[in-house]
């Protein structure tokens, strides 16, 4: 009988400690994984309408900011590693609410970052006077644009859609602010298998 109550302990504390790690792995990916379903075309060819992506919430999770004091705002070196994985970077494909209606989700690309110069002639991106090298474009969705030449602000992200001809992004509606940032695009799936989380991403019609 002694045993046999050792053994039913044993089996209800393995049951307990699972159940909590569980619920602690459950926590972790509930604040900092969210899934969304595309619409809209404005990330083609490497995004496509329909397709379900992941963001990782916790890449770009803030380091709560010092009081500045006497710092200036062009003293960027105080404003420097603003999280705790880094900060978010040109290339990074990036979910954040619409800085015009905040209830929107879009996903963009980050071209440029605070106190980069940004200049597009015809389509053509140039980052500090330099030729952007972006081989994941379709040159098929190169528009001929122009925009620029303008210095991103503190705390500011110039962003793109990959399709130039269908997008809705800084070139029409500026920079966007750090703190419209949700998180990092991981990685897409399959629609029969995402989970009802739509992400509204506008296309733009010239």
């Amino acid at each position: 009988m002694y045993i046999y109550e050792r053994k039913i302990r044993r089996a209800v504390r393995e049951i307990v400690e699972t159940s909590i790690l569980a619920m602690f792995v459950f926590s972790v990916l509930y604040i900092s994984i969210q899934n969304y379903q595309v619409e809209g075309s404005s990330m083609a060819p490497n995004i496509n309408q329909g397709d379900c992506v992941i963001a990782n919430k916790a890449a770009y999770w803030k380091i709560p900011e010092p009081r500045l004091g006497n710092f200036s705002e062009n003293n960027t070196s105080a404003l420097k590693n603003r999280y705790l994985f880094g900060d978010p970077d040109t290339g990074d494909v990036i979910v954040f609410t619409y800085p015009e209606d905040p209830n929107r989700h879009f996903i963009k690309r980050i071209i440029a970052t605070e106190g980069d110069s940004i200049h597009i002639n015809d389509g053509v991106v140039f980052l500090n006077s330099v030729l952007l090298e972006e081989p994941y474009l379709d040159p098929a969705l190169i528009d001929s644009s122009n925009w620029g030449p303008n210095v991103v602000g503190i705390g500011e992200y110039f962003v793109l859609g990959d399709n130039r001809r269908a997008s809705n992004d800084s070139r029409d509606w500026g920079t966007l602010s750090r703190k419209h940032i949700i998180g990092k695009y991981l990685g897409r799936y399959p629609s029969s298998v995402c989970s009802i989380s739509p992400m509204t991403q506008e296309t733009y019609d010239k």
